[in-house]
């Protein structure tokens, strides 16, 4: 990897730490942001919703190794996993341990979208089985603004559009395409953020199952 592209990733990785600093110092609800967090449903109140199907989940991916890095934004880089920053063994586990309870809780899912990145193919993998890769998902942070833009259009869409009857839709992707699209951070890897799509396309925020919430 070139020298420029090493030195313009690693300021991008210390802007990025800075405002993740400061956000902390400040008191940010990163999942909620402006959201009212006595309006969101509990983790119980979700999956019983789950249950019962029409809901869209955006799922972040699962754990993965920081000491590896992204070396590229590029399509080809994402074609070799050894280029970027992948799912850890505990990563792999979450995966697989998230898919085995929705499975068991009786939530059906019947289409499953992923981001092209690696980490997110496999969490999709490990965690349902059979599924598609959306360019839309690709990691948002380095995009033109006006790709940030259309790929937000799309998710927004996703967020609004019905899944079959008395089944659910599962996005997985990263932390900035969410915060992009909707204002909502979804910090932890593998939390699963649930909406609801309305009328028109719109879409309702209901609330966040976090990793260990899942029953065992």
């Amino acid at each position: 990897m070139d020298l420029p592209l090493i030195e313009t990733l690693r300021r991008k990785t210390i802007t990025l730490l800075t405002i993740f600093l400061l956000l902390v110092l400040l008191g940010w609800n990163w999942s909620l942001g402006a959201v009212e967090a006595e309006s969101l449903l509990t983790p119980a109140e979700l999956i019983a919703a789950l249950r019962e199907g029409g809901m869209v989940l955006y799922m972040r991916h699962a754990a993965t190794d920081h000491s590896q890095l992204d070396q590229s934004r590029n399509r080809a880089m994402l074609q070799d996993c050894r280029m970027q920053r992948n799912l850890s063994a505990e990563g792999r586990q979450q995966a697989e341990w998230i898919g085995q309870a929705i499975r068991a809780l009786g939530i059906r899912i019947d289409e499953v979208f992923s981001s092209p990145y690696c980490r997110c193919r496999d969490t999709a993998q490990l965690a349902f089985g059979d599924h598609h890769v959306m360019q839309a998902l690709h990691f948002a942070i380095g995009m033109r603004q006006s790709e940030k833009a259309q790929m937000s259009e799309i998710l927004r869409r996703q967020l609004g559009q019905a899944p079959r009857s008395g089944s659910n839709r599962v996005l997985v992707s990263h932390t900035a395409n969410l915060k992009e699209a909707t204002g909502l951070w979804p910090m932890l890897e593998g939390v699963v953020m649930v909406f609801r799509p309305q009328q028109g396309q719109s879409y309702q925020f209901l609330g966040q199952i976090n990793p260990d919430d899942w029953p065992e």
